[in-house]
């Protein structure tokens, strides 16, 4: 599905509707130079048991645009997409990492419809060390070298590896900065309390870019909310260990939500 706002092509992949979905539907929004085929493991689960959107960012995958540097702009653009596809029913917002900081921005105010959150390998402020951006800059190879040594589970195969490098290979380098500058700006600490949705956060238990603590955090600090640290994940959780993610996603949006 493509979306034209503000005169931008948004693409959407669109769930395989069976018949059977359950609300909420599922809007899950990636992470800083990926793109929605990171989402395949979870779209796959919730097949005919919720309807699964999964959101290409601007600049990202197959929507147009150059990327945004700050959080609140990226929130804008979705805020835009909810609108489109949410004019009626609940919906629960799924970010990781840069998109689970978009996700955090938007629930910090009132959004029709929201009915829960879940916050994959995130936190409420995401300093980037100033080495991501030289190497942005300077050295490619060096910046996806980095990405291999610390974004995953010292168990995590090639395979899986290589599939999330490549992907981000795919994004312009340019846009990868802006992501970066984004994260690093971001910092939603004092407006936490205003998050009341139910949310799920789930950290990998060896992620070294958005550690443990992080989630804590974000536990700590969100009403609502509880913890799921998934053994032999590192941050791409969601590729690392997809079935202990999926499991902690299906039962928490199976509980009765306050």
């Amino acid at each position: 599905m493509d979306l034209v706002i503000q005169s931008v092509k948004i693409q959407v992949i669109e769930p395989h509707v069976l018949g059977s979905e359950k609300e909420p539907a599922l809007l899950f929004i990636h992470g800083a130079g990926l793109n929605a085929s990171i989402w395949d493991p979870q779209a796959n689960h919730f097949r005919g048991k919720h309807l699964v959107y999964r959101l290409e960012l601007p600049g990202h995958g197959g929507s147009d645009s150059s990327g945004e540097g700050e959080i609140s702009a990226y929130a804008t653009w979705v805020r835009q997409v909810i609108e489109k596809l949410f004019q009626s029913g609940a919906y629960a917002l799924v970010g990781h990492s840069m998109g689970g900081a978009i996700a955090l921005e938007l629930a910090a105010k009132p959004l029709r419809g929201l009915h829960s959150l879940v916050l994959i390998g995130t936190g409420a402020k995401l300093g980037v060390t100033p080495i991501v951006f030289q190497m942005l800059k300077e050295n490619h190879d060096a910046f996806f070298e980095t990405i291999d040594r610390v974004g995953f589970s010292a168990g995590t195969s090639r395979n899986v590896r290589d599939r999330v490098i490549e992907m981000t290979k795919k994004c312009a380098p340019s846009v990868i900065f802006k992501d970066f500058q984004a994260c690093d700006r971001f910092d939603i600490r004092e407006r936490l309390k205003n998050i009341l949705v139910p949310t799920l956060i789930a950290c990998g238990e060896e992620d070294l870019l958005t550690p443990v603590k992080y989630s804590r955090y974000l536990h700590e600090m969100i009403s609502a909310s509880s913890l799921a640290i998934i053994p032999g994940a590192g941050h791409m959780i969601m590729a690392e260990q997809p079935e202990r993610l999926n499991r902690a996603i299906e039962a928490f949006l199976a509980q009765p939500m306050r």
